[in-house]
Parts: C-alpha cells; sequence; structure tokens
C-alpha cells in the first residue's frame, strides 16, 4: 500500500484568473508482477483552489449557465495505472476516472505520466503531469511512503 502527497500551482483557462496551489492526496495498492512491472489500483483526492475561483467566475460572469457558484471544488477519483521499474527510478502511467464530479472540467477521465525516485525501502519522490486527453491540468510534484 502507498499514500503520496502531491502539490503544485496550476490556473484556469480564464485570462488574468491568477495562479492557486492545488494538493492531492492518493493511496494506492500495486502489485509486482516481475523485477521490472507493477500494477496499481487506487483513489485521489483533488482539493483544486483554482476551480473554486473558475466556479465563482462562471457564476457572476455568465449566469445563464446555470452556476451557482456553490458547487463544490473538491473532486475524487479512481483510477488505474503501470509502474515499470529502472533501478531506483520508475515510469508511471495511471488513467483515472472521476467518481465524484460536482462542476464539469476538463471531463471525468484524467490520465498521469510520470517519474518516482526510490529513497531507501520506503519513501519516494514524484514528477507527474495529469491531464484530461492532451489537455494538461498540472504538473505535480509529490512525496510518497510504501506502507
Amino acid at each position: 500500500y502507498n499514500l503520496v502527497f502531491r502539490s503544485g500551482i496550476n490556473e484556469s483557462d480564464i485570462v488574468g484568473g491568477g495562479q492557486y496551489p492545488f494538493y492531492i492526496v492518493s493511496a494506492y495498492a500495486d502489485k509486482r508482477l516481475s523485477h521490472k512491472s507493477a500494477i496499481q489500483l487506487g483513489a485521489d483526492v483533488f482539493f483544486s483552489r483554482f476551480l473554486k475561483e473558475l466556479i465563482y467566475y462562471k457564476s457572476v460572469a455568465f449566469p445563464e449557465e446555470g452556476v451557482t457558484g456553490d458547487e463544490d471544488w473538491k473532486r475524487v477519483g479512481v483510477f488505474a495505472g503501470h509502474e515499470l521499474f529502472i533501478n531506483k527510478l520508475s515510469v508511471v502511467t495511471q488513467l483515472g476516472y472521476y467518481v465524484y464530479y460536482p462542476f464539469d472540467f476538463e471531463g471525468r477521465t484524467y490520465i498521469r505520466v510520470g517519474l518516482k525516485r526510490y529513497f531507501g525501502d520506503k519513501w519516494f519522490g514524484a514528477l507527474t503531469l495529469k491531464s484530461h486527453g492532451a489537455k494538461a491540468e498540472a504538473v505535480e510534484l509529490g512525496v510518497g511512503i510504501r506502507l
């Protein structure tokens, strides 16, 4: 079992909207298939402050879209993934689906690709890119522990 905390800064497509921090807490189980390969199954909880600001903006600027401004800006996703091990470094690919998605932003599926670096047997750091299809949402810096 693994726990990961990821963070960074991102912004919406609104020009001049500003940059806001985001936080992601992930928990997943992985099964080693071979010396070089493992599969993953887990969940992410997303706290994206830029989404809170985007919801407010749309509620004020575009009332015809039916956004009230009270929509929840948090999201929860489940994912399946693969990890390719190369010594202490690994390449991570994950495909996720938002199961809690109160505000429509870029669709319900997401992709995460990136690198992990292990420090000892339990701790690791990660640099990943989360996108919706070909549109990137964030570059994530993360730290995790293998339980």
